[in-house]
C-alpha cells in the first residue's frame, strides 16, 4: 500500500509519540479518548456510591474533621458543573443540560449527607469488607476497559504512523503498550478517587462523584504521559 492509497484525512495524522497534539497538556483541551475514559471512570465511581458510603460509616468518617469534610465537599461541588461539561463535551452533545442541573442543590436540598449515609446504616465488619471488595472490583473492571479503550486509540495512531513513515513498528508497538497501560491505571485511579471522596466525606451527590472520578482519570493520564516517555 502506498501513501496515495491512504485516505487524505488519515495522512494528515502524523504521530509524534509523546508530543502529539492529541496529548495536549492544556487543561481545557479534552480529546475523545480522554472523554470516553473520563465518562467510564466517573460513571463507575457513581455506581459505587452505596459501597463508598458503607466505608464512610465503617470508619472513613473519623479520618477528617467536620470542617475538612465540609471544605472538601464544597470544593468538589463548585467544580462539578464545569468538570462535567469539560469531560463529556467531546462525545455528548447534551452534556450541557446535565451540567446545568443545580449541582449544589442536589447535594444540599436533597440532603445528600443523610441520604448517602442512610445507605450504609448498621454497617458491620463483614459489610465493610464487602464494600471494600465492591469498590476494588469496580475499579478493576473499569481499569480493564480503560486498557482496551486507550489501546485501541493508540493502535489506530500507530497504524497511521507506520504507514506514513513517521514511526517504525517497534516504536509504534511500544506506544500502544504505554497508552493501554496508562489508560488502565488512569481509569482505575479515577474510580478510586470518586469512591474515596465519598468514603472520607460522606454525603456527596452522584453528579459530583461522577465529575471527581472523571477529572481524576484525566489528571492521572496526563501525569503518566509526562512520567512515561
Amino acid at each position: 500500500m502506498t501513501e496515495h492509497d491512504i485516505p487524505t484525512s488519515a495522512r494528515a495524522v502524523r504521530v509524534d509519540f509523546g508530543t502529539s497534539s492529541a496529548q495536549s497538556s492544556d487543561p481545557a483541551v479534552v480529546n475523545i479518548a480522554d472523554s470516553l475514559r473520563a465518562a467510564l471512570a466517573g460513571g463507575e465511581a457513581a455506581k459505587l456510591l452505596a459501597s463508598s458510603a458503607a466505608l464512610f460509616e465503617a470508619g472513613g468518617k473519623h479520618v477528617l474533621s467536620e470542617g475538612a469534610k465540609r471544605a472538601v465537599r464544597e470544593v468538589a461541588e463548585r467544580g462539578a458543573s464545569r468538570a462535567i461539561q469539560m469531560t463529556t463535551g467531546p462525545i455528548l452533545e447534551s452534556a450541557g443540560s446535565l451540567a446545568a442541573k443545580p449541582i449544589l442543590a442536589l447535594s444540599s436540598k436533597v440532603g445528600s449527607a443523610s441520604a448517602t449515609t442512610t445507605l450504609a446504616k448498621g454497617v458491620g465488619a463483614q459489610a465493610m469488607r464487602m464494600a471494600g471488595k465492591q469498590v476494588l472490583k469496580g475499579a478493576g473492571k473499569a481499569a480493564g476497559i480503560g486498557f482496551v479503550l486507550d489501546g485501541a486509540f493508540a493502535a489506530f495512531e500507530a497504524v497511521i504512523a507506520v504507514r506514513n513513515g513517521s514511526s517504525d513498528k517497534k516504536t509504534a508497538a511500544l506506544h500502544v503498550a504505554k497508552e493501554a497501560t496508562t489508560g488502565a491505571i488512569a481509569t482505575g485511579a479515577g474510580v478510586l478517587l470518586g469512591a474515596g471522596l465519598v468514603a472520607l466525606t460522606g454525603g456527596i451527590a452522584a453528579p459530583v462523584v461522577f465529575a471527581v472520578g472523571a477529572l481524576g482519570s484525566i489528571g492521572t493520564k496526563r501525569l503518566l504521559r509526562r512520567v512515561v516517555r
